[in-house]
């Protein structure tokens, strides 16, 4: 009987080991070829291949095709890819290589990898080698920032230079710069001109690699999102030896904290599913097994990322990821409260997307934070909003545009107010008035009259809305927004300026 009861212990343990898998992740530096123009990050494509695939469930076998694609979501030339091995493969050793597709192979011999548990994170590899070939460099990086528009706005007059600062962060984050001098603390030279911040950095790095940058404010508490810009971070390259890299003023994306809101003000989210991506394989959201939508964000009012939590199921439970309700046609919806006393201003938050697999697509590591990489977020301001009531519509996936009703009260006519801030690059702002519910287009026009894209085009009830238009591959120019609601045709003119 102990035989039998030991063999049947040993059958059911290998059958729950045989049905585990490790994640083995590869990483691949394309910098050094996007500088030679070897490769586009734009339409280029990066695979690995080898005498893995077949075990890890390739259906072409070894050595061939485009199954395991790398992607670079957060845009550092650093393309990664997770890929689930059998735990009956553990303690096997395989060869690979990494290929621009179609056929564009690396020339050096092949990399090994051997297969432990509970994962495998393989180190960041040049492509063909490259690195051994780069030129080690030292530059020096001008920076300047433009904070006119936030000096002594927000709580107790932030941001004022007697007691703020400005700080340029990072150059070190891709693993490629190392600074050996200047100062992150930038300084205002010209006090004819108080917005204008400078300072210099010297930094070692590879000719024509890439690091990461972000300014942030001090102190953290003067400043929403604990004064680091939002958004994604700022790339820059290095350049010959001993090179000067004056980089162009950059108005960055930080908010004081504004007053507190006196009452409770809810905000009504609703994200469109419709196309929606996992970012983790870049495959299509299956819309009819999805289980749940789920929301964090940077108070916890919207499921706080500032406490924790895992991007996980679990989270749903501990109040870390607030959960959507489905509202037909592939959109789903939440209305959460501001409670008085919150400090206004800008505050970030994303969805993520439960469905069969989704926690174990990229290893079970974060699996939920699906929609996009680190530091892209969805952002509204927090204010006092008529009505006590901020409405806010996302497509899962796009950080570019949304369209906000930003108040319920009816205007008394239609309007079309001056984008703001204009001129602009590449983000900016309409403004419209509907005093009726009407079916409503938004359109830009070039000079030349032709449509560049549309922004609306739906049914929408009567209130206040705010569109958010981002064109970062339009170039620079005079351009028009025609705004057409219920025979009404209205037109002013933005200018784009990079």
């Amino acid at each position: 009987m102990k035989k039998m009861m030991l063999a049947t212990l040993l059958l059911l343990f290998a059958t729950f080991s045989l049905a585990q898998t490790i994640p083995v992740t590869f990483r691949v530096d394309m910098g050094l070829q996007v500088w030679k123009g070897a490769f586009n990050p734009t339409t280029g494509q990066v695979v690995v291949r080898g005498n893995f695939q077949a075990d890890a469930g390739d259906p072409g076998g070894n050595w061939q095709g485009n199954f395991f694609a790398l992607t670079d979501p957060d845009g550092d030339t650093i393309y990664t890819r997770t890929v689930n091995m059998p735990a009956s493969t553990v303690n096997n050793t395989y060869e690979f290589k990494f290929v621009i597709a179609p056929d564009g192979w690396e020339s050096n011999p092949n990399r090994t990898f051997t297969v432990t548990s509970p994962s495998v994170m393989l180190p960041v590899y040049w492509f063909n080698n490259d690195s051994i070939y780069a030129q080690p460099v030292t530059n020096t990086f001008n920076f300047t920032a433009d904070i006119s528009g936030i000096l002594g706005i927000g709580v107790g007059g932030a941001f004022d230079p007697n007691q703020d600062s400005l700080l340029v962060m990072g150059m070190t984050w891709n693993g490629v710069g190392t600074v050996i001098g200047g100062n992150r603390r930038m300084v205002n030279v010209n006090p004819f001109n108080p917005g204008i911040f400078t300072t210099s950095l010297q930094v070692q790095g590879t000719l024509g690699a890439t690091e990461k940058f972000k300014f942030k404010a001090f102190p953290d508490a003067r400043f929403a999102n604990g004064g680091w810009e939002t958004g994604d971070d700022r790339l820059i390259n290095f350049g010959a030896n001993n090179a000067t890299i004056n980089v162009p003023t950059i108005v960055p994306n930080i908010t004081p904290l504004l007053p507190p809101i006196p009452s409770n003000v809810n905000i009504q989210i609703t994200v469109d599913m419709t196309d929606a991506r996992n970012r983790y394989n870049n495959q299509l959201v299956p819309l009819n097994q999805i289980q749940f939508v789920g929301m964090r964000g940077g108070a916890d009012f919207l499921g706080s990322w500032n406490s924790g939590g895992c991007w996980c199921v679990t989270d749903t439970t501990t109040g870390q990821m607030k959960v959507l309700s489905p509202i037909g046609n592939n959109r789903y919806r939440i209305t959460v409260t501001a409670p008085a006393g919150t400090n206004g201003g800008v505050y970030e938050y994303k969805f993520g997307v439960m469905y069969p697999g989704a926690d174990t697509v990229n290893g079970g590591s974060n699996p939920l934070d699906n929609e996009a990489g680190f530091g892209i977020n969805h952002r509204f301001t927090l204010f006092n909003a008529p009505g006590g009531l901020i409405v806010l519509n996302n497509k899962f996936g796009d950080f570019t545009s949304s369209i906000d009703r930003i108040s319920d009260l009816v205007p008394a006519e239609f309007e079309l107010l001056q984008n703001y801030p204009n001129p602009f690059n590449p983000l900016t702002n309409i403004r419209y008035n509907l005093p009726k519910e009407s079916f409503v287009t938004l359109r830009v026009y070039n000079s030349l009259g032709q449509e560049v894209i549309t922004l609306v085009e739906e049914q929408q009830l009567a209130g206040s809305y705010e569109v958010k238009f981002a064109a970062p591959n339009l170039a620079s120019g005079m351009y028009f927004y025609k705004l057409e609601a219920n025979g009404v045709s209205l037109t002013k003119k933005m200018i784009l300026m990079k």
